[in-house]
């Protein structure tokens, strides 16, 4: 995916953002909400989470978001045209990266299952399987279990300190590991 980007979310984002994440709720078991949520609901969860200091990033090529992921519980959604391109492991591999920066210790993906192209996924990108719960949740008129997948990002501190907030890291180096990062995407095939 030539061109793509990786940065910090701004407020401004949220409508590309919500335009990538809605179909993941109206048409898959990605999200167990049932409605999309309006676009002032969005905005404010984006809101919350910048205000906190969370890093919540958005792949973004020729000004269209492509996809996005936040805090120590990560989660990623890509847009239909950026599946197959490396997004997600660009994603990723910036948002830990940055998380270890800011000291975090270990972070969390939750799973719909059955979903193995996700748990692939977070097996190649070092997760591990901690739990499984069956039948935890009901949409699309089945039952579907839940698996929640761990990374330890750096060794267990005796004394744990809070994690800075992503304010404080240089901006320099974070904007150098989000373009590194972008570097992964791969191209679109040529159309013919």
């Amino acid at each position: 995916m030539p061109g793509i980007t990786l940065r910090m979310a701004r407020p401004e984002d949220a409508g590309g953002m919500l335009a990538v994440y809605a179909p993941y709720v109206e048409h898959s078991t990605a999200s167990w909400e049932y409605e999309a949520p309006s676009l002032a609901e969005f905005s404010g969860r984006l809101r919350e989470h910048l205000d906190t200091g969370f890093p919540w990033l958005l792949a973004e090529k020729d000004g269209a978001v492509r996809g996005y992921d936040w805090d120590a519980e990560v989660t990623v959604y890509l847009s239909a045209a950026a599946h197959r391109r490396h997004a997600a492991t660009a994603l990723y591999t910036a948002l830990l990266a940055l998380l270890r920066r800011q000291g975090y210790v270990n972070c969390f993906a939750l799973i719909t299952r059955p979903n193995p192209a996700s748990a692939a996924f977070h097996e190649r990108m070092g997760f591990a399987e901690a739990a499984r719960l069956p039948h935890a949740g009901y949409k699309d008129g089945r039952w579907l279990g839940l698996s929640y997948y761990q990374l330890t990002l750096q060794p267990l501190p005796a004394v744990p300190v809070p994690p800075v907030p992503l304010s404080a890291l240089g901006a320099a180096e974070t904007e150098r590991s989000l373009r590194d990062a972008a570097a992964l995407c791969r191209p679109a095939p040529e159309v013919l």
